[in-house]
């Protein structure tokens, strides 16, 4: 069994309260520009507020708060996800299913020539860096890939399964 946890470093104290004041003081600027707008244009503005804060706030949690969790038991993938103190199973793989996997920064410049997936799903605290993998499997007929921080031992084990399984398609 290989197991694998990652998540972002932890900043000090004082980084996080300066981002959570620049935060504030920039919601209450922009609530002060949104009141001088004339008519309903103050809605609309509003509305785009909330999205923005909205989007932020998603990233801030599955980028930056979360920790994922990758389980191999040499007969499938568990990734988990830990939100707080809660663990929540995201995906289970089998292992006949996984096609390839290949570095995030090598692979990436081909990802437009290459066949577009039915979903990519982002099971990673980072999308950039030489850590970062991008994984492709198949659910049925439909293809999916996964992009993750596998450690090196749990790297090299889902390659030679990838290669076990192109062998048997070949």
């Amino acid at each position: 069994m290989i197991k694998h946890t990652v998540s972002e470093p932890k900043k000090s104290f004082l980084n996080t309260a300066l981002i959570v004041i620049g935060i504030v003081i920039f919601v209450n600027v922009a609530v002060h520009l949104i009141n001088l707008l004339p008519g309903s244009y103050g809605g609309v503005g509003g509305f785009f507020l909330i999205l923005a804060l909205a989007i932020y706030t998603s990233r801030l949690m599955n980028r930056k708060l979360a920790s994922y969790t990758y389980e191999w038991d040499g007969k499938k993938l568990t990734i988990q996800k830990r939100l707080g103190r809660r663990d929540k199973t995201m995906l289970e793989l089998p292992r006949n299913n996984i096609q390839w996997i290949r570095p995030m920064e090598e692979i990436r410049h081909q990802l437009p020539n290459m066949k577009r997936p039915r979903k990519t799903l982002s099971m990673a605290c980072r999308i950039r860096g030489d850590t970062v993998y991008l994984l492709q499997y198949r659910d049925g007929n439909r293809m999916y890939r996964v992009m993750m921080e596998p450690g090196e031992g749990l790297y090299k084990e889902l390659k030679k399964v990838a290669k076990e399984n192109c062998k048997g398609d070949a």
